[in-house]
């Protein structure tokens, strides 16, 4: 009985070691943080694969509202629009900014100053991250994201 308990015991130690390789949730965090350094502190666009794998990976778990933001970090604006726009489906108006942006990076700006106006109607100025997303972006994608256009764009909305 003894040596039969062991082989089970040997066995699970084994397959948990297995899934410990396997960690979805780790290689997701390394993304994440790969991301975040390299691609939205550095801008560092040689990166932007790991803010796609980051943003897959979210998503997965219906986390759309973050999961736009990382697809635009990745470059990858279409699937950043859609995302949003399920989470302004869920009523989650704050995404509105990261569409508009979105939408000026793609260079339709009148459908960029159509979510910028949704966005002060639902949002109050102080919840945003204007500032920090126009600094990020205006790195990221210097020929479509200029922070003054996008500023002007946005009080005229």
């Amino acid at each position: 009985m003894k040596n039969l308990l062991f082989f089970f015991f040997t066995i699970s130690l084994f397959a948990n070691a297995i899934e410990a390789e396997k960690c979805d949730t780790c290689s997701a965090s390394k993304e994440y943080v790969k991301c975040g350094y390299y691609v939205e502190m550095k801008g560092d666009l040689s990166k932007q694969d790991s803010c796609l794998i980051f943003a897959q990976s979210i998503l997965e778990g219906n986390n759309f509202s973050r999961a736009s933001w990382y697809f635009l970090m990745g470059g990858d604006v279409d699937n950043a629009i859609k995302a949003g726009e399920k989470s302004l489906e869920a009523k989650e108006y704050f995404m509105a900014e990261l569409v508009a942006e979105a939408y000026i990076i793609k260079g339709d700006l009148n459908k960029a100053q159509k979510y910028f106006k949704l966005l002060k109607e639902k949002v109050p100025a102080e919840a945003l991250f204007l500032d920090k997303h126009f600094e990020i972006l205006s790195r990221l994608y210097p020929d479509k994201f200029d922070k003054a256009s996008v500023i002007k764009l946005l009080k005229e909305s």
